[in-house]
């Protein structure tokens, strides 16, 4: 009997005890859930595609992973396509409290919509579109643009260098004027040829411009505004120079000269720092560059001189003191001033009113050939 009591007693306890263990559980789950911090990437292709989207990927995964942060992706979101409202809706139900736009026409699809969500921190790639929860980000690009138009300047023998870009936009537009000035810097003889795509990512057309801007204008350098690398592959089978984009390229000839490569993660750092510190869209635009190594050149080729790199690393140190790309006197195609002297242009013109294009840029009509 005395043991029966003693039975009863222990299951007693022991139920107890799971009951209390259970709830705690379920309180420091819920506490977990309440406190977490959910950020939302958008992206228009896939985190393992190379270039545009994998750099980016990477970047703000190493950022939350490091930060205990909540990542949820939304890949192959088409711009324009009514997938992104989709997709923004689904974050909000996710509970992500900021969404990060990574694609140039996120932001102005969406222009209508931020609204509806003020409790949301918006951040937009490239984006012309403000409001008060959603700010403009980027890195400048356009620097690294402008030391790579040195290299190509100084190399190409035809004194024609190809430019394959996908449409023209602030983003694109600022990208071929800083290149086109670098080139103009050590070679005034010398014009950048823009073959229009029409799209981000389009390989056959991409590989096509190369072997057409060749035949028809004699380009033997290359650089492109796209979001994989086709570019280059294209240069390699046509035996000519090319600049990449996005990343470093290691499995090419000497002929593939280098890259202008963005580093993402001091950037995504720096967003994911203000929001957790409560400051996020505490600014229109958010910009940095070479000064934060968010923008660089990857390792050159053995083509690539001595005199070559001394001549990109004494613009590399002018831009570190000081002296903007966009700066100086400046004309555009049309023989309109758009920066004179002891002047420069301002981020918010460079970011959206990038409309012009400077004088010695050039575009491939397929229709007028």
């Amino acid at each position: 009997m005395k043991n029966k009591n003693w039975h009863h007693i222990f299951l007693l306890i022991s139920g107890t005890f799971v009951l209390i263990l259970i709830f705690v559980i379920i309180i420091l789950f819920g506490r977990k859930k309440e406190n977490e911090i959910v950020v939302g990437f958008i992206m228009s292709g896939e985190k393992t595609e190379s270039g545009w989207n994998e750099m980016q990927y990477k970047a703000i995964k190493k950022v939350a992973d490091s930060s205990d942060i909540s990542l949820i992706c939304k890949e192959n979101i088409a711009e324009f396509s009514g997938e992104c409202k989709q997709a923004v809706e689904e974050l909000v139900e996710d509970g992500a409290g900021m969404i990060i736009l990574s694609s140039y026409g996120y932001s102005e699809e969406l222009k209508d919509i931020v609204a509806e969500y003020p409790e949301i921190v918006f951040y937009g790639n490239s984006s012309e579109y403000h409001a008060p929860n959603m700010t403009s980000y980027f890195a400048r690009m356009y620097q690294v643009r402008y030391l790579s138009g040195i290299i190509a300047g100084m190399k190409t023998k035809s004194d024609v260098i190809g430019y394959v870009a996908a449409m023209p936009n602030n983003e694109v537009n600022r990208g071929i004027n800083a290149f086109t000035l670098g080139v103009q810097s050590v070679n005034e003889n010398a014009s950048v040829y823009v073959y229009w795509t029409g799209a981000w990512d389009d390989k056959e057309k991409e590989m096509s411009a190369v072997h057409t801007l060749i035949e028809q204008t004699g380009a033997d350098v290359f650089t492109y505004h796209q979001n994989q690398n086709y570019v280059i592959q294209a240069a390699e089978e046509a035996g000519v120079y090319s600049i990449g984009y996005h990343k470093p390229y290691i499995n090419y000839s000497e002929k593939h000269l280098t890259s202008a490569v963005f580093d993402w993660y001091p950037v995504y750092k720096e967003l994911l720092t203000e929001y957790r510190r409560n400051q996020g869209n505490s600014q229109d635009n958010y910009w940095i560059g070479i000064e934060k190594e968010a923008v660089y050149l990857s390792d050159y080729s053995s083509e690539v001189t001595r005199e070559i790199r001394h001549e990109v690393e004494r613009a590399r140190e002018e831009i570190l003191s000081g002296k903007d790309v966009f700066s100086g006197v400046i004309y555009d195609t049309e023989g309109n001033l758009q920066c004179g002297e002891n002047e420069m242009i301002s981020d918010e013109q460079l970011l959206e009113e990038h409309n012009w294009f400077v004088e010695g840029v050039k575009f491939y009509d397929e229709e007028s050939q």
